[in-house]
């Protein structure tokens, strides 16, 4: 034994500070209670303190390979292989971690064995430290000392005089671009069919009288003003402008002289159930926040004097103490993170106070939860207090970006990057949708991953593409923030969609698709805004230029030192990947011009000025020409573009476990059209048994089966086939 063996505590495998993910069955050996799993990828997570960790567990003919890995770090391979059983074995330890925070160790199931053994098995018997950690009970006591803190309004804040405000590096446009033929612009017509059909409907939607509307009526009128304010913000349309106006109008004509305006009693009460009364407070209010400031933007001013006055009231009402933990105190309240970003809408907006931003300082800001993502700890997502597992979490870090914007506190930036790190590597899928929505804590696991499960809800790939589009215009030469973004446009919006505009609410990327709905669904409120905004992501402004951050036919025109720029795209992207850029100006004029080399790129990617080869980029960088461009110049490239493969690493494995592996085109998932489908070839040699079969469709050779946009795709299919040699 070595000299600190005694000062350690054994948690047994069977004590609840142990958590289990995926496919574990536990055994009862003598007075020992033993969990086993020999599936691929299913894990065990405990958190402890000190600087020693020990696991241990059993050696035999039927055990397998094992990752450790200690804070998210993959510390080492061990082999459970032996001739002999042997129980009780130190697997692994370590005795060189820092002693002054709490460490986590996570064992992970790998498919791979000893040529000896007859099995993958993992087993637990126990973990040694100097301390156990029940993380669940940490973080809820954290969080319930800190809300009695915000109720009572003696949690400190950072005051005005203390903000120091940082800019955006580069700015997405809000004004000047055009869409030309594409997939993107076909989404933002279907996105003004849509509004337009549901303008002449009852309700605003072909659901009629349903639950989202007589519960959450501020969100229809919100879903509406975002979608159509935001379309006017790229051309005038009579008739968009007249879903603004007529209600912009009805929500006046309802509005109290103290400011008050939506549907229903100040107080929120007698809800026709408890989710209304949180619902309302938060969710409800937000979006018809959000639709006002779209309207506003958009030329209506009555908009902007409505929400204006609505805050005022807000502000002094006294009802912001309870906004974060909801209408009851028992620590469950749903959704209670949708409220944060009202304030912060409203401080950025041209009519925004102090006191707006004050407001959620004092009442949603929650230290320890920036204290836990600024670590980059996925458990506080799929356990955090007073919320079940939901994407809306990520509002959290779009909200963190803004007050970071606003005051300058490291808190915010920190918890953002760390936050953006948990749901990168631990929550979403390889297409830009999100692992995780409403269920019990614990759940969605981290890297869980899971396929059939409730996953992939469109509002939470929708945060997740505005918190980088955040991101970018602090960073604008991290082409990671623009990959994400493209991802979420291709494979979920494009994918939500159908041709009438209707949005699905869930987009499953094994089995079948979710029915598309018209319905005033939460789904709906955020990507119909969502969409309606698509022409600001595909450029940046800065002060010396211009970025050009997606691949799609359009036009942007700007302001640039005292004259005017025009780029023209045109490409038939992603059916093409030539693109060619048109740079006129009304004078010569000295610009920086930084395109994207995507990350996804196959190679280096070369551009040409005027013919002539100009620059060369790596894949996941931008490019910089930065020149004097005349009228008539143009800028030339080709994207290289090809397959790749990614290998699932969810816990959703095959019953006989075969791999899984997703296939990419440039930024696309594929989709097979068989959702048991199985292809026996490498993984890495899946590409070459690919057949052109028009547009972005490709079959399988010598195989009955077919590749397609997962956007394009219907019936059976699965994102993630079987693949063996």
């Amino acid at each position: 034994m070595g000299k600190n063996d005694h000062c350690l505590e054994a948690i047994n495998s069977d004590d609840e500070k142990i958590l289990y993910y995926g496919k574990w069955a536990a055994v009862k050996e003598g007075d020992l209670q033993i969990h086993y799993s020999n599936t691929p990828y299913n894990a065990c997570e405990f958190l402890f303190e000190g600087p020693v960790i020990r696991w241990i567990g059993t050696k035999s003919d039927t055990h397998g390979f094992a990752d450790v890995y200690i804070d998210g770090q993959w510390m080492q391979t061990i082999d459970g292989y032996s001739p002999v059983m042997a129980a009780g074995q130190v697997l692994y330890q370590n005795a060189l971690l820092s002693a002054d925070r709490v460490h986590k160790i996570r064992i992970e199931v790998k498919k791979d064995r000893n040529p000896r053994a007859t099995d993958c098995l993992q087993d637990v018997e126990s973990f040694e430290s100097a301390g156990s950690v029940d993380y669940v009970s940490l973080i809820r006591a954290a969080a319930v000392n800190e809300l009695s803190q915000i109720k009572s309004g003696v949690k400190a804040y950072l005051a005005p005089d203390q903000w120091s405000p940082v800019a955006y590096a580069a700015t997405s446009p809000e004004t000047g671009v055009t869409l030309g033929p594409g997939v993107f612009d076909d989404c933002f017509n279907r996105n003004i069919r849509y509004l337009s059909r549901c303008f002449s409907l009852p309700f605003y939607n072909a659901g009629g009288e349903n639950g989202w509307i007589t519960g959450l009526p501020a969100s229809s009128e919100g879903r509406m003003l975002g979608g159509a304010a935001n379309t006017l913000r790229w051309g005038e349309r009579s008739d968009m402008r007249a879903i603004v106006n007529a209600i912009v109008d009805g929500v006046q004509a309802r509005r109290r002289v103290d400011g008050y305006c939506l549907a229903y009693d100040e107080s929120y009460l007698n809800p026709q159930s408890e989710i209304w009364c949180d619902e309302r407070r938060n969710y409800d209010r937000v979006n018809l926040t959000k639709g006002l400031l779209a309207a506003g933007y958009s030329g209506n001013a009555k908009a902007y004097e409505i929400v204006r006055g609505f805050y005022d009231w807000l502000n002094a009402s006294g009802y912001y103490p309870s906004m974060l933990s909801g209408c009851f105190d028992n620590g469950s309240a749903h959704n209670c993170n949708n409220g944060h970003a009202g304030g912060i809408e409203m401080y950025f907006s041209p009519v925004g106070k102090n006191d707006d931003l004050v407001a959620c300082e004092r009442y949603f800001v929650q230290d320890w939860w920036l204290n836990e993502a600024g670590n980059a700890e996925p458990l506080c997502l799929d356990y955090y207090p007073y919320h079940v597992p939901h994407s809306y979490l990520i509002l959290g870090l779009n909200a963190w970006l803004g007050h970071y914007r606003a005051t300058g506190a490291a808190k915010y930036m920190d918890a953002a990057k760390g936050f953006w790190k948990i749901i990168n590597e631990y929550y979403e899928h390889v297409g830009g949708t999100i692992a995780i929505c409403e269920e019990t804590q614990g759940a969605y696991p981290p890297k869980s991953l899971e396929l059939g499960h409730h996953v992939g809800e469109t509002c939470g790939s929708v945060f997740w593409a505005q918190a980088n589009q955040q991101l970018l215009q602090f960073y604008p030469t991290q082409e990671k923030y623009c990959s994400e973004m493209e991802k979420v446009l291709y494979n979920v919006i494009l994918a939500c969609q159908d041709e009438n505009g209707d949005i699905r609410y869930d987009n499953h990327i094994h089995g079948t698709k979710d029915a598309p709905q018209c319905e005033n669904t939460c789904c709906e409120v955020n990507a119909v805004p969502f969409i309606a905004k698509l022409p600001q992501y595909i450029y940046s402004e800065a002060n010396d230029g211009v970025y050009v951050n997606l691949f799609t036919a359009s036009t942007i025109e700007w302001k640039h030192a005292g004259g005017t720029v025009k780029l023209t795209q045109e490409t038939a992207f992603p059916y093409d990947p030539a693109v060619l850029m048109k740079i006129s100006t009304d004078s010569p004029r000295k610009m920086n011009l930084r395109v994207r080399v995507p990350s996804w790129a196959s190679s280096e990617m070369t551009l040409s000025v005027n013919s002539e080869p100009a620059v060369t980029g790596a894949p996941g960088t931008f490019v910089s020409i930065d020149r004097v461009w005349s009228g008539h110049d143009t800028v030339r490239f080709t994207l290289p573009m090809g397959f790749t493969t990614v290998k699932y690493t969810g816990i959703d494995q095959a019953a006989d476990h075969t791999d899984r592996y997703a296939l990419k085109y440039g930024p696309i998932v594929m989709a097979l059209d068989d959702e048991n489908g199985r292809v026996y070839a490498a993984a890495e040699d899946l590409p070459e048994l690919l057949i052109p079969d028009g547009g972005l469709q490709f079959r399988v050779k010598g195989t009955p089966f077919r590749f397609a946009p997962y956007w394009q795709t219907d019936g059976n299919f699965t994102c993630y086939p079987m693949v063996q040699p």
